[in-house]
């Protein structure tokens, strides 16, 4: 556990399980079956009093952000949490996520990723951190239907109060803290945490980076960090969703815990504008013994099968919501998700006193654009099987919709020059996913699931 004296002492109290409500369940709760993976679902509030915090003196683009607090304000808002149904199963890490917001409902973007490895033993909790995710009314690209807690289910709901982005920094804070400390409500059900990694993607990786630059060396409350899929720039103390200024912005060096930034292709240029020191490109930074960044090829921000997991909760949750299912075929369908539960087992030991993961190579550029083998896909950074041994091209970059990339299939022609019989594709998919889990960069269990896939396949018959 990371023994800190100075660390956050969260005054918050817990309640729950909470249960009824006019749908009977809760929001964010995922579509994957947890009772098959051994797991349970439940939702407890949160009450306490938060402080808000003001940038104190000139932000750089070193990330050596001071903050001083501000105003204060009570507040109640409500956390999921997932566990193993067998203590004994309990790896002593607790995964806290920042949930997403961006399409103005908590979306639990990481759990979804990382959801393999994270039910391999680890505990969850999703922290409704931010105002959107409860008090939205509506106004979402993903449909009309699409709300915040409150209007979702008013009778369920009805004793959340946020107040504000200001304070969700140190709503973060107290949860995490509350966490080893529970009081009389354990939302952990009586396991004892070890150590504690918080997450978060998209614009809550926006605001993970602002976390750790400002925020994490006055709380102290984490034992590791992931920035996942963020660009150039940080989230802002106050409302709001991008810090603009300074751009760019990087990770700050002389914190005293590991973190670990995961970026796909989308996020080089494309997420914050194209290029320039918006982009992830511009905020490029060398790994020291506290940072590391992985930056995955053939991946995008959003892709298929984090959509294929998101796309039947928002169903089950809301009458009016956009068809997702028709984007399955078309968008990115790489390995993001393979390399995401190798970074959270790598932060795991890490934070715990191991060794540092693989230092990656950056994903290739020149002239602000990625650059590509001879079948499209992209040179550098990470390297998964699906790269190195293709049967698509796969690509982070604008093709049918923003931020989600595209899978475009090679045709038979291009398959049986590349593999003239099934036998030789597996060998060298098989070689290649060796290489990969000795580089860090995939698991032995997720490495067994990928060539068993290879050896299913028509690739070669």
């Amino acid at each position: 556990m990371y023994a800190n004296p100075d660390a956050v002492r969260s005054a918050v109290t817990f309640s729950g399980p909470i249960e009824g409500g006019s749908n009977g369940f809760p929001g964010t709760s995922t579509s994957l079956d947890l009772a098959a993976k051994g797991y349970t679902e439940r939702e407890f509030f949160v009450r306490g009093s938060a402080a808000s915090y003001r940038e104190d003196g000139t932000w750089s683009s070193d990330g050596h952000w001071a903050a001083a607090e501000d105003s204060s304000a009570p507040f109640t808002t409500r956390i999921l949490v997932r566990t193993p149904a067998d203590p004994s199963r309990f790896n002593g890490t607790v995964v806290v996520e920042w949930l997403n917001v961006s399409g103005n409902t908590d979306i639990d973007v990481d759990f979804g990723h990382m959801n393999e490895e994270i039910t391999r033993g680890y505990a969850w909790v999703g922290v409704s951190a931010q105002a959107a995710g409860i008090t939205s009314t509506g106004g979402s690209g993903l449909g009309d239907g699409v709300v915040g807690l409150l209007t979702w289910d008013p009778e369920r709901y009805s004793a959340l109060d946020h107040p504000g982005d200001r304070y969700s920094y140190d709503i973060f804070s107290q949860v995490g803290a509350a966490l080893r400390t529970p009081g009389d409500v354990d939302p952990l059900g009586g396991l004892v945490p070890t150590q504690l990694l918080a997450t978060g993607q998209s614009q809550s990786g926006f605001r993970m980076l602002t976390y750790a630059n400002a925020v994490h060396p006055r709380a102290r409350v984490f034992d590791g960090l992931i920035i996942h899929a963020r660009g150039g720039i940080g989230a802002p103390l106050a409302d709001g969703m991008m810090l603009l200024d300074p751009a760019p912005a990087r990770v700050r060096t002389d914190l005293d815990v590991p973190v670990f930034q995961l970026i796909t292709e989308t996020e080089l240029f494309e997420l914050c504008g194209g290029p320039g020191p918006t982009s992830f490109v511009a905020a490029r930074q060398p790994d020291t013994d506290m940072i590391r960044t992985w930056e995955i090829a053939g991946t995008s921000h959003s892709d298929a099968y984090s959509l294929k997991i998101l796309h039947p909760q928002y169903v089950r949750q809301f009458s009016d919501i956009r068809d997702l299912a028709a984007l399955f075929p078309i968008v990115n369908d790489g390995p993001q998700r393979y390399v995401a539960n190798a970074a959270l087992r790598a932060l795991r030991q890490w934070a715990a006193g191991g060794a540092a993961p693989t230092s990656a190579p950056v994903i290739d550029t020149a002239d602000n654009a990625v650059l590509r083998d001879r079948h499209g896909n992209a040179t550098g950074g990470v390297r998964t099987p699906q790269l190195d041994v293709p049967v698509a091209t796969l690509t982070g970059e604008l093709v049918h919709v923003p931020q989600n990339g595209a899978t475009v299939a090679f045709d038979a022609a291009a398959l049986a020059q590349l593999y003239p019989s099934h036998d030789e594709y597996v060998t060298a998919f098989s070689n290649a996913t060796a290489r990969a889990v000795d580089d860090g960069f995939l698991l032995p269990e997720d490495a067994e699931i990928l060539i068993a896939g290879a050896q299913d396949c028509g690739v070669g018959r």
